[in-house]
């Protein structure tokens, strides 16, 4: 990686990405919440806070409702947890490239215009919106209902299509 800036998801930490690299990095009290548990990797990571390589901090809440309202229009916000929002929030916010390997994450980032860079994956191919169904009947939803209104079976999702932007 050339040394820059990047706001790191959970998957950045797992694979080493801020380890490896000179570049100065941010991410979100959630993530730095799911990445700490691993004691071996605390150290490593209080050692990235204290030679201000990693900062962590909050995005700022204009910031993150524009994430929720994005996340809620393409059917991925019941995907995301408030990590990934977070962090989208953050790399919006600091209007720097993002690190993450979720589909979910990525969809999002890039209908914000939020550059993203997957690290153990293709990333995404396409723009989706994400509808619920149900097997039984053929019903769709809003993505955020669970149980069919018709005949109460549990709701799958499916994209029902893309924005009409194609990833290279």
């Amino acid at each position: 990686m050339v040394s820059s800036e990047f706001v790191l998801d959970a998957s950045a930490f797992y694979t080493g990405v801020p380890f490896l690299s000179n570049s100065k990095f941010y991410t979100t009290n959630s993530v730095f919440e799911e990445v700490k548990h691993i004691k071996r990797s605390y150290g490593a990571l209080e050692a990235l806070i204290d030679a201000g390589k990693l900062k962590v901090i909050e995005p700022e809440e204009l910031f993150l409702q524009q994430v929720i309202n994005i996340a809620k229009k393409t059917g991925d916000f019941s995907r995301c947890s408030s990590a990934d929002l977070s962090i989208l929030a953050l790399a919006l916010q600091l209007k720097t490239t993002l690190i993450s390997d979720d589909y979910a994450v990525g969809n999002i980032a890039t209908l914000l215009e939020i550059p993203i860079k997957s690290i153990g994956t293709n990333g995404i191919t396409e723009i989706r919106k994400w509808i619920a169904f149900c097997r039984t009947c053929g019903k769709a939803y809003e993505p955020n209902i669970t149980e069919c209104t018709i005949c109460g079976n549990k709701l799958r999702r499916r994209s029902k299509k893309s924005f009409g932007m194609k990833m290279k």
